[in-house]
């Protein structure tokens, strides 16, 4: 197969919740050119271009991440306005979180859930926040779906069950119906005592003036905190993909293969 230029989004992040210690990434065969950017979203991302003929290529990652964010509610205060339900933002900041914002389709009854569990919470964000993560958890089958796109919110809802990415875009259309800046979040877990690989995971965050974006992980129920290690977000699942090309070839033979170890180091 002939390999087109591919993007590469698997370096973890460095930021206030985590510090990358040590990061390596291997790809064979080895590029014929090889470039370090940064998004439009802000995500460290490689883009990578071939030369030649190829029937496979590998790309070996391993990262050695420090998690600080211990309390997931450790912000000083938040903005009243994002307090109470529907959320507003500032003028300027709400321009900046369009993206954020937008819902390419509106699902009535994911409406109508949303103000259930608004109302239930006191229309407050926070309560409201940690009950949709919590009920999503509870009352919907949470399974391995391999390959393919997230599916859409509404179907997620009917059918009450989808992989980790599912229930991700499922909860940021619940918080977006409520005036919820929120993202996608690509990366990985860390689940004392499991057993087997662990998986590339994904969740949710929203943005809480005053808290910053903040993780809520709808496929285990919980706030966010140094049990994550995120690596790109985005407004849509696309934008935080592991990989992102294409090639040439016979489709009818192509497969991807992966395996993810998350292990902690003791300092």
């Amino acid at each position: 197969m002939i390999v087109e230029p591919l993007t590469i989004r698997l370096r973890p992040r460095s930021d206030g919740a985590q510090r990358l210690l040590d990061y390596r990434c291997d790809i064979a065969p080895v590029p014929l050119h090889l470039c370090e950017v940064v998004d439009v979203f802000g995500n460290a991302a490689m883009q990578v271009s071939f030369s030649g003929v190829h029937l496979e290529v590998t790309i070996d990652i391993e990262a050695r991440v420090e998690t600080l964010r211990t309390q997931p509610f450790d912000y000083l205060s938040l903005d009243a306005r994002a307090t109470n339900l529907p959320a507003y933002y500032d003028a300027e900041v709400d321009k900046a979180l369009a993206p954020y914002l937008h819902r390419q389709d509106v699902h009535p009854k994911i409406d109508q859930w949303a103000i259930m569990l608004a109302g239930s919470s006191g229309n407050q964000t926070q309560p409201f926040l940690l009950q949709a993560t919590e009920q999503i958890a509870r009352d919907y089958d949470s399974s391995n779906r391999y390959g393919g796109a997230p599916m859409s919110p509404g179907e997620t809802f009917a059918s009450k069950r989808g992989a980790c990415r599912d229930l991700a875009v499922l909860m940021m259309d619940v918080c977006r119906s409520q005036g919820i800046a929120s993202r996608f979040v690509s990366g990985y877990i860390h689940e004392p005592g499991h057993i087997g690989n662990s998986e590339l995971h994904a969740w949710t965050e929203v943005y809480l003036p005053g808290g910053g974006w903040r993780g809520y992980d709808p496929s285990r129920g919980i706030a966010v905190s140094d049990q994550h290690i995120p690596v790109a977000t985005g407004p849509e699942p696309s934008w935080a993909a592991a990989t992102e090309g294409c090639y040439i070839g016979d489709a009818s033979e192509s497969s991807i293969e992966y395996e993810v170890s998350v292990v902690m180091l003791k300092i």
